[in-house]
């Protein structure tokens, strides 16, 4: 399974990134569509901690060694990320995979495991770039995930434009935070996920898990406004976003 149960009707799935072992016992875990452990940014043994996380959650694992040179803390080569990555692999779903690393996809997918081939850039690229780099990726994973860093609103529709018509599946992010409330558009646009935190965030200007709930909440269909039913809501009628929201649960696995 790639994409995992849409949860709320939700157009916008979420990842959830994990970088310290406590955040593997938060009950937030269960709210999000899927969950990416940031091995290049956890130190302690974590092989017992996989384990139960992949008997007890119901969607897709991620399994990220980021590299220094795109906004992680792995600093070694092809090699010595493979060997990092082989003890968890059985306990998961998917493996991100930056270019630098490519000649271990094939192995990856022998294993049954999906390959989201990775680019993460601090600038923004040209339509004709994106495009390119797009099948760069394409070439080697299942799943293309581009980040890009817009500096203003003509860079931003761009890559909504491009995410739009991009073959799919495809994940697109943004780098930085100028540009971060584009995060929970993009999913709109085409992009698969959108990546969130629990209590630290893994890149500058992600959304925690708890904001983006609630901005794909307010974003997805669902909602009866009911102005247009041509009943106008009256001074000191309680919204009905607020009487929806009341009733929202945490997902039940």
């Amino acid at each position: 399974m790639i994409s995992g149960e849409m949860k709320n009707n939700s157009l916008i799935q979420t990842v959830v990134s994990l970088s310290s072992p406590r955040q593997f016992d938060s009950e937030q875990i269960k709210d999000a569509d899927v969950v990416e452990v940031r091995l290049d940014l956890i130190t302690e043994p974590i092989e017992e901690r996989m384990q139960h996380l992949a008997e007890t959650f119901q969607g897709p694992i991620i399994l990220t060694l980021r590299s220094s040179d795109e906004g992680g803390a792995f600093a070694g080569n092809p090699s010595t990320w493979m060997d990092r990555l082989i003890p968890l692999l059985p306990l998961v779903t998917m493996v991100d995979v930056e270019i630098r690393f490519r000649e271990h996809a094939a192995r990856l997918k022998k294993m049954g495991i999906a390959v989201i081939a990775s680019c993460h850039k601090n600038e923004m690229l040209t339509p004709d770039a994106l495009m390119a780099l797009y099948h760069e990726l394409r070439s080697f994973g299942d799943i293309p995930k581009i980040a890009v860093q817009p500096q203003d609103t003509d860079d931003l529709l761009t890559l909504l434009q491009f995410t739009y018509t991009a073959p799919k599946p495809l994940i697109v992010s943004v780098t930085g935070t100028v540009c971060r409330y584009a995060r929970p558009l993009l999913p709109l646009f085409g992009s698969l996920y959108t990546y969130c935190y629990i209590d630290s965030p893994t890149s500058p200007g992600q959304y925690s898990l708890r904001e983006m709930r609630m901005l794909a909440h307010l974003l997805s269909p669902g909602l009866i406004d009911t102005w247009f039913e041509g009943r106008p809501i009256r001074s000191g009628d309680p919204s009905p976003f607020y009487r929806l929201a009341g009733e929202i649960r945490p997902h039940q696995s």
